[in-house]
């Protein structure tokens, strides 16, 4: 089975181990790779809107431990010759790794910045409430009619249902960034230290800016060795299967990463 993962309405993209020496689990199928003492387990599993996303297992077999930083993975993404005589060749691109602290950090701050607004009451709101009262004390003096103390009325209920919908709809997009970091801490791969014996299994994240590849080489730079695995890349039509042409591929911009101290290791023997 190849896997298939949902991009742009036109079409899909299909990833699989350009080796045949793979092995299925938990329904993925995994391609292996190894230096020295070190080992890893690869496999595309899904895409997440503009991301393709990849099960990483990495194997600390050596006697020392390891730093696992998965922002400094990377994809090498290799494009077919060019159709048109003369055209010039595309790539190889490299593609960065997301880096899943700083993405951790903005989820954090979006999700603080919504709880917050969820409970603010704005100065405008003050201020109408404060002039709805100065309203109603002078009335009278003003020879107020029923028709426009009601109207009146309901423009300010009218304009504090809006406050409250707004602070509602900031409670509901702080719940969705709070379920959305749970599940990015429990799920990502994160910078650990690996010790001897441990391995560490986690999802690594890659902005789609390659779609035109034939074929992507993710790459592990890990205790100074690299682990590497290659999938091939095809783009799925409901009429068949379409090899993907490198025109038009999108320029990847590499991304900046930010230092980040070492994440509790979720490592097992």
């Amino acid at each position: 089975m190849w896997w298939l993962v949902g991009c742009a309405p036109q079409y899909h993209l299909v990833l699989k181990p350009a080796s045949g020496a793979t092995r299925w689990e938990n329904g993925l199928e995994l391609v292996g790779a190894h230096a020295d003492s070190l080992e890893a387990s690869l496999a595309a599993a899904a895409t997440a809107g503009n991301y393709l996303e990849f099960a990483v297992t990495v194997r600390n077999r050596s006697a020392r431990p390891i730093v696992v930083a998965p922002e400094e993975f990377y994809l090498e993404a290799n494009f077919a010759a060019p159709a048109t005589a003369g055209a010039a060749p595309v790539g190889p691109l490299r593609v960065p790794a997301v880096n899943p602290e700083e993405s951790i950090r903005m989820l954090q701050q979006g999700a603080a910045y919504h709880e917050q607004k969820s409970t603010a009451v704005p100065a405008a709101e003050i201020l109408s409430g404060i002039n709805e009262i100065a309203q109603d004390l002078s009335s009278r003096k003003r020879k107020e009619t029923d028709a426009q103390r009601d109207a009146r009325n309901a423009a300010y209920h009218a304009e504090m249902n809006g406050y409250q919908q707004e602070r509602t709809d900031h409670a509901v997009r702080a719940a969705a960034l709070r379920t959305e970091l749970r599940a990015a801490e429990a799920d990502w791969l994160r910078k650990t230290t690996l010790g001897p014996g441990m391995a560490l299994s986690g999802r690594v994240r890659f902005r789609r800016t390659a779609d035109g590849a034939e074929r992507l080489r993710l790459v592990l730079p890990v205790g100074g060795r690299e682990l590497a695995g290659e999938f091939s890349q095809f783009r799925y039509r409901q009429s068949g299967y379409q090899p993907a042409t490198a025109s038009a591929v999108p320029r990847a911009v590499p991304a900046v990463n930010q230092s980040a101290p070492p994440a509790p290791a979720t490592a097992r023997p």
